[in-house]
C-alpha cells in the first residue's frame, strides 16, 4: 500500500472546490444528515441540562449506563441495527458525494442520496453495514481505544464498496470490502483521526450557534471525508486520473 501522506489542507482544499458557487446543492444533498445531527445536539444539550437541574436524573442514568454493561442481548441488537440503518444511509450520501466529484459539471439531485434504496444492493449494503457495526461494537467491548482504531479501520468501506458497485461487480464476500478497508487504513488511521480533529472548531461553532453553522458544517464535512478516500483509494492505483 502506497504511505504517501495524504494532507489535510489539500482534500479540504478539494471539497471547498466542488462546493464553490454550489452550497445549495450541498446543503440538499445533505439536508437529512443536518436535522439529524441538529436534533441529536438538541436531544444531549436537553439531557445535559436536565441532568444538572436534577441531580436524581443523573442518578438514574449512570445507574442506566451501569446496567447496560451487562449486556442485554435484545439492546445489543438493537443497537447494532440502529448504528447499521445510520452508516447505511450515511454511505448513500457519500455515494452521492462521490458521483458529483466524478462529474462535478453535473450538480446531484436529492433523491440520489437514497440511492441505496434504488441499485438493488439496498440488502447486501444493510448486510453489510450489520457486519461492520457488530465488529465495531465487539472491538468497543475491549475499551474505548481498541472501538475507535476499528472505527478508523473501517472508515474506508463505504469507498471501496462503491466502486465494485459502478464497476458493476461484487468480491467473492461483503466482508471482503471491510477487509480492503483495513488493509488501505493500515498506517493512515491516525492520519484521519487528525483529519477529525481538524474540525473541532467548526463543531464548537456548530454547538455555539444552537447548530446553526451544521448547515455549512456537515456538507463540508462529508464532502471532506470523500476527498480524502479519492486521494486514498487514488495513491493505491484504484481510482483513475481523469476522475
Amino acid at each position: 500500500m502506497n504511505q504517501e501522506p495524504i494532507s489535510i489542507i489539500d482534500v479540504k482544499r478539494d471539497a471547498k472546490k466542488l462546493m464553490k458557487g454550489r452550497l445549495g446543492t450541498a446543503i440538499k444533498i445533505n439536508i437529512i444528515a443536518i436535522i439529524v445531527t441538529v436534533t441529536t445536539l438538541s436531544m444531549m444539550t436537553f439531557t445535559v441540562y436536565a441532568m444538572i437541574k436534577d441531580t436524581n436524573l443523573m442518578s438514574s442514568a449512570v445507574s442506566s449506563t451501569t446496567t447496560s454493561l451487562g449486556l442485554n442481548p435484545s439492546e445489543v441488537i438493537v443497537s447494532v441495527l440502529q448504528d447499521a440503518a445510520g452508516l447505511t444511509f450515511m454511505w448513500s450520501v457519500s455515494w452521492t458525494i462521490i458521483d458529483w466529484f466524478n462529474n462535478p459539471k453535473k450538480n446531484p439531485r436529492f433523491i440520489q442520496t437514497f440511492q441505496i434504496f434504488n441499485n438493488g444492493k439496498f440488502p447486501q449494503s444493510l448486510l453489510l453495514a450489520v457486519v461492520q457495526s457488530m465488529l465495531t461494537f465487539l472491538w468497543t467491548m475491549l475499551f474505548t481505544i481498541p472501538g475507535l482504531i476499528k472505527h478508523y479501520s473501517y472508515a474506508q468501506t463505504y469507498f471501496s464498496y462503491k466502486l465494485d458497485l459502478d464497476a458493476g461487480k461484487q468480491a467473492n464476500a461483503l466482508t471482503d470490502y471491510i477487509t480492503r478497508s483495513r488493509k488501505i487504513m493500515n498506517g493512515r488511521k491516525w492520519e484521519l483521526f487528525l483529519l477529525d480533529l481538524s474540525f473541532i472548531g467548526w463543531h464548537l461553532l456548530g454547538i455555539l450557534t444552537a447548530g446553526l453553522a451544521y448547515i455549512y458544517v456537515i456538507p463540508y464535512l462529508n464532502a471532506t471525508k470523500v476527498a480524502y478516500s479519492r486521494r486514498l483509494f487514488k495513491l493505491n492505483n484504484e481510482v483513475s486520473e481523469e476522475q
